[in-house]
């Protein structure tokens, strides 16, 4: 690790030299440079908490290319960290605390002798990339962050090569992975291409156009893998059309509201197309789209209930009997057990007096309400 007190200028100079001007017309043909090997691969905090198993899988995938890669530095303690994009984008964490966790994990990064930074998150791709405009464009700023993060660590700041998503790698060496493939996109009883649909998260393409494959609008980083595989590219309305997670969305219980409209928007202009599958390279993309599936969370939602009713804590039976109310409320589906279901959480929050649950499950009462007068209507 480099302690002076100096700044590694031979890299970080020229690599904050003026960067040309972003092409004002970007077409599907576009494509960024990704480069072929030596990638530093942060964690996510999303994908780390809900699929724990994807970023071993993206590790494996390198392997399987035989590119050099490291995640987490050279000793057996794990450097990564979170970005800290989801704080910052949720208002709770400022740009300028930012500026040092990304610039450590560049320092995490050297140490390990590489200098392409490829994140498992579009939303840290945003953030690195936020960073090193950042970088580029503030005069002097890149000394402040460089004393600061000696001061705060002892490490220097050394801006990378390159900064791409992992679904760029693999959508570089697409045609390799598909001859390495046992089972490509085709359903195997009929042999027909199985219909996929691609959703591109938006803080891979919408905040640095130029630095994704095709811009926003004719985005192909996974629409060529899923043709690469063998697979049916379905269009599709809402294409292009976030799934709602925003951060201060999802992070704030009143507002999910706008994140469930999204998702549905989604869902429903994705029906009549009947695909097997969505594709997507965002990890929020996945949840939000993942837990919206009403019909599943009925199902969990019962078994849960079953579960407390049993134990007999009235907590947890008035929480399943909101659930479950909601999700019938979803589908519009058995609104009378929905109704009782919600009389029952709102008796019990009352009981209870926790007044929070109590104006949701009211919320929820009320919806179920005018649901059933609008369908007897």
């Amino acid at each position: 690790m480099n302690t002076t007190n100096t700044m590694n200028t031979a890299k970080t100079t020229d690599r904050l030299a003026p960067q040309p001007r972003e092409a004002t017309v970007i077409t599907r043909r576009h494509v960024k440079p990704i480069p072929d090997d030596g990638f530093y691969l942060t964690s996510s905090c999303v994908m780390g908490t809900f699929a724990p198993a994807v970023e071993p899988l993206v590790a494996r995938v390198y392997d399987l290319l035989g590119r050099r890669w490291a995640m987490g530095g050279t000793g057996a303690a794990s450097l990564n960290t979170c970005c800290s994009g989801i704080v910052t984008h949720g208002n709770v964490f400022t740009v300028e605390s930012s500026l040092l966790v990304v610039a450590r994990l560049w320092s995490v990064c050297a140490e390990a002798g590489l200098e392409n930074i490829t994140t498992v998150c579009v939303t840290s791709f945003a953030m690195h990339n936020e960073i090193l405009e950042l970088l580029h464009k503030e005069p002097g700023l890149a000394e402040k962050v460089d004393k600061a993060l000696f001061d705060a660590c002892g490490r220097r700041l050394i801006l990378p090569s390159n900064i791409v998503h992992c679904s760029d790698v693999f959508y570089r060496y697409r045609a390799q992975l598909a001859g390495l493939m046992k089972y490509r996109l085709v359903d195997k009883a009929t042999g027909r291409p199985l219909k996929v649909v691609d959703h591109v998260g938006c803080h891979y393409n919408k905040i640095f156009p130029g630095k994704s494959v095709g811009g926003t609008e004719y985005c192909d980083v996974l629409a060529a893998m899923i043709r690469e595989w063998g697979g049916d590219e379905v269009d599709y309305p809402e294409r292009r059309h976030c799934c709602g997670m925003g951060f201060r969305q999802c992070m704030i219980r009143p507002n999910r509201s706008f994140t469930v409209a999204c998702a549905r928007k989604k869902f429903e202009s994705m029906a009549p197309f009947a695909p097997d599958l969505i594709l997507t390279n965002c990890p929020g993309c996945s949840l939000v789209l993942d837990r919206e599936q009403w019909a599943e969370a009925e199902s969990l939602a019962r078994e849960a209930l079953a579960l407390a009713e049993k134990v007999g804590r009235q907590q947890s039976i008035a929480n399943d009997c909101h659930r479950l109310a909601e999700a019938l409320l979803k589908q519009n589906k058995n609104l009378e057990e929905a109704l009782s279901m919600s009389r029952r959480a709102v008796e019990i929050y009352t009981r209870l007096r926790m007044s929070n649950n109590l104006k949701w499950a009211q919320e929820t009462l009320a919806e179920i309400e005018r649901t059933r007068m609008k369908d007897e209507g």
